[in-house]
């Protein structure tokens, strides 16, 4: 007997393919919340999530809470690829479902769960509490919540961006902070300003700006006509709101790195077109995916329960942004 496929469910169900490839991706549509429960109810019934014995399975469950964070950039696409290809090695199927605030995810329990939590709060958490089947969050850490983890090393991502700042010769140093609250940006700050501290210097603004291009460059225009003298130097929380951040101060007639000097976070693509090149926090987004799967795919088979905490060290990619200030 061949695979099953999505018409086989939609002759059972009595609807189309693509109700059927809705209800399976929880994408709103004409299919009423509750026959869409029903196509999926069916589908595992007759075995469509069932891998054959000799591969394994998971869910790739992406969260998007506002879409400001978790969007279509080069960051969540080298990540995304990187789960893709490690699963492809592994022998083992993927199946993608991208779920907002409010949808369904009862029927999410049949398989190993990869979880995409950038955007999550601790109550978006609550749907995944007391499954039986293994679930791993992937670049977000919940540190007091019984979940498993692989995330980012923010908080030494923000320490040596901090560093790197003091080490030429700043003491005027701000943070160019995300105005939609998240673990990762929490953590970056909390690194940054512990390296502050070491050398006895506090944090000279913290600058909200949306997390995203046009939205920081809005942002940071907003602040600049009530705030007249600026740190020498900022670390933003990552690329896209450095780079939005840039266009506006460059608006104002500020030189960088000769005004202000900025460090991002990310390592995106786009920094190497950008004058002056930006000097970034770099992790390897493809290995963040590939660890992740590695890591359910052990918790699976060693159906183990304590939870372990993975986080991936990060390094400084020096360009063009951050002026030497000579002592």
């Amino acid at each position: 007997m061949g695979r099953l496929k999505l018409s086989d469910i939609a002759k059972a169900a009595g609807v189309s393919t693509a109700s059927v490839s809705n209800a399976l991706n929880f994408k709103r549509s004409k299919v009423n919340p509750a026959k869409a429960e029903e196509i999926r109810r069916l589908a595992s019934e007759m075995g469509y999530y069932s891998p054959d014995e000799s591969r394994r399975s998971m869910r790739f469950i992406i969260y998007r809470k506002h879409g400001k964070v978790v969007m279509d950039t080069a960051f969540f696409a080298q990540l995304i690829e990187g789960v893709q290809d490690r699963c492809r090695a592994r022998s083992c199927d993927l199946i993608i479902n991208k779920v907002t605030p409010g949808d369904d995810v009862s029927s999410l329990r049949d398989m190993p769960l990869l979880v995409l939590a950038t955007e999550m709060d601790v109550q978006d958490l609550r749907p995944y509490r007391g499954l039986k089947q293994p679930v791993l969050l992937l670049d977000s850490d919940f540190r007091y919540e019984p979940f498993s983890s692989v995330c980012i090393d923010n908080c030494e991502a923000g320490y040596i961006a901090g560093r790197y700042l003091l080490s030429h010769g700043h003491k005027r140093i701000g943070f160019m902070d995300s105005s939609l609250p998240f673990n990762n940006m929490r953590d970056r700050f909390q690194g940054f300003c512990a390296a502050l501290d070491e050398a006895g210097v506090q944090c000279a603004a913290r600058v909200p700006l949306e997390p995203t291009m046009e939205g920081a460059a809005r942002d940071m225009n907003a602040y600049l006509r009530v705030n007249k003298e600026l740190p020498t130097a900022f670390f933003a929380g990552n690329d896209i709101m450095a780079l939005g951040a840039s266009m506006a101060l460059k608006r104002a007639g500020l030189r960088l790195p000769q005004d202000v000097s900025i460090i991002g976070m990310d390592d995106m693509p786009m920094n190497v077109i950008a004058e002056p090149q930006l000097t970034t926090v770099r992790v390897d987004k493809q290995q963040l995916g590939m660890i992740a799967v590695d890591r359910l795919i052990s918790m699976a088979e060693e159906r183990a329960r304590v939870h372990q905490r993975v986080r991936i060290s990060v390094s400084i990619v020096e360009r063009g942004s951050v002026r030497l200030i000579q002592q």
